[in-house]
């Protein structure tokens, strides 16, 4: 399976309530939308590694709660 399948399989099951948890970190749909956009790259770029982890929403939730932050 090629990698990239494997990360549309993953935000095509988790994508919403990844962006309900941006929507209440930042109260605001754009903002949301943007914490999200940023989140997502860095998580595909550790994708190959974050595969094989037991729970990669949780990997990302916690990286829009450091990006939101920061």
């Amino acid at each position: 399976m090629d990698p990239n399948d494997s990360f549309r399989e993953f935000m095509a099951v988790h994508q919403q309530s990844l962006m309900r948890t941006a929507y209440l970190l930042t109260g605001d749909a754009h903002l949301a939308e943007d914490l999200l956009q940023s989140v997502l790259l860095k998580v595909l770029g550790r994708w190959p590694k974050l595969a094989d982890v037991t729970s990669p929403q949780a990997y990302a939730r916690k990286a829009l709660v450091n990006q939101y932050i920061s």
